[in-house]
């Protein structure tokens, strides 16, 4: 079963228990990505739903346990359509946390801090490159690694989940770096 009907069976089920709201919020989530709706609104209804109910935190088992107990169910679904007004709340609330950050990073320019974001980020993707033709071709293309490719592989990974860990913690590291007397201070 695909993602759009598996959400149109939860929604209908929710719809026939009298949860118009979060019926609508996973409803709505229907024909957009896949990952929209995890990371969304419509995934925190069902996680809150699969966690009170007891079951996956998936649509399917959710449905499932609707289906199979509709009065062990309403009581559950009913709690959760009372908080739906609170969780539009503080997910609209994150959703505009986001957009400031976007736009304070959008507001400072062009700096040092994507310049070398950009810069690492070619020089992975050339070096992973050069592995693959070279494993690919080996020294029939004039290339011969100096290292068992093996070796070159584990290298460049060990360089390659180092750029991943500076870069995905790179904004704590602007914030605690200016507290630590290095970089440039607050404005």
């Amino acid at each position: 079963m695909d993602l759009a009907t598996t959400l149109g069976s939860l929604a209908g089920e929710l719809f026939k228990q009298g949860a118009k709201q979060i019926g609508g919020i996973v409803g709505g989530a229907i024909g957009g990505p896949a990952g929209a709706v995890v990371g969304g609104l419509a995934g925190k209804v069902v996680e809150t739903l699969a966690e009170k109910l007891g079951t996956a935190p998936t649509p399917e088992a959710v449905t499932e346990a609707i289906r199979t107990a509709p009065e062990a169910a309403a009581p559950v679904i009913a709690q959760v359509e009372a908080a739906a007004p609170e969780m539009i709340r503080l997910w609209e609330i994150e959703a505009q946390r986001g957009s400031d950050a976007q736009a304070a990073e959008i507001e400072k320019g062009f700096g040092a801090w994507q310049f070398w974001r950009g810069a690492w980020q070619g020089l992975i993707i050339v070096g992973w490159a050069v592995i693959l033709l070279a494993g690919l071709f080996g020294g029939n293309a004039g290339v011969k690694p100096l290292l068992p490719l093996a070796d070159v592989i584990s290298a460049w990974g060990t360089v390659t989940l180092t750029w991943l860990a500076v870069f995905n913690g790179g904004h704590t590291l602007k914030e605690i770096a200016p507290q630590l007397g290095f970089g440039r201070g607050r404005r």
